[in-house]
């Protein structure tokens, strides 16, 4: 037997009677991980199909294969990354209703990375002031999110993690220097003077 596809997952979820216990946030129309409604708006595509397919939410058993649990629907969740690693591994589906219902809420995947970089910023605050002091000029912000783009690309990543906190606001440090040294030359003149 092949495993199902997350369209098929969803849908076998979406009409279960166990619907709210196992998969609480789903919605057909809205790829989200069962859990904790995480979702991505890139996985947006034509049809909720579609959507459902291109999610990188992942397979995951109610009761593991290594303990007897089949690869059909009703033993199968979509989890995003950090619940799939975290969900419990139990012989009885009760546990995994239990877990579900102690997870909290996250918001979109890209809401929750726009907010992992403004606290970056925050332990950066350096950055906001060469922010502050190159604002007023004309391709200020074209500039800048050059330098982003390309401390972005110079930076590693954790496996499964993306870009760490620490990395995040390594990042922020090193373009506020550069920011400060492309300033324009009649700034510095005037800052010299």
């Amino acid at each position: 037997m092949t495993m199902p596809s997350k369209w098929e997952i969803a849908h076998y979820w979406d009409k279960s009677p166990r619907r709210r216990d196992f998969a609480p946030h789903l919605q057909l129309d809205e790829p989200c991980c069962f859990a904790c409604g995480s979702f991505a708006e890139r996985w947006k595509r034509d049809t909720p199909q579609a959507s459902w397919q291109r999610a990188s939410l992942e397979r995951s058993h109610v009761v593991p294969q290594s303990l007897g649990g089949p690869d059909d629907a009703s033993n199968l969740l979509l989890l995003c990354r950090a619940c799939h690693r975290e969900s419990p591994d139990w012989r009885d589906p009760e546990q995994m209703v239990r877990w579900i219902a102690t997870r909290d809420e996250r918001p979109s995947q890209e809401l929750e990375t726009f907010m992992a970089w403004l606290a970056a910023a925050e332990r950066a605050p350096d950055f906001g002031e060469a922010l502050a002091s190159v604002a007023s000029e004309e391709g200020a912000a074209e500039r800048v999110s050059e330098i982003l783009r390309d401390l972005i690309g110079q930076a590693g990543t954790h496996f499964g993690v993306g870009y760490s906190q620490g990395t995040r606001v390594a990042v922020l440090q090193v373009a506020a220097d550069e920011i400060s040294k492309r300033a324009r030359p009649a700034d510095r003149g005037a800052e010299e003077a």
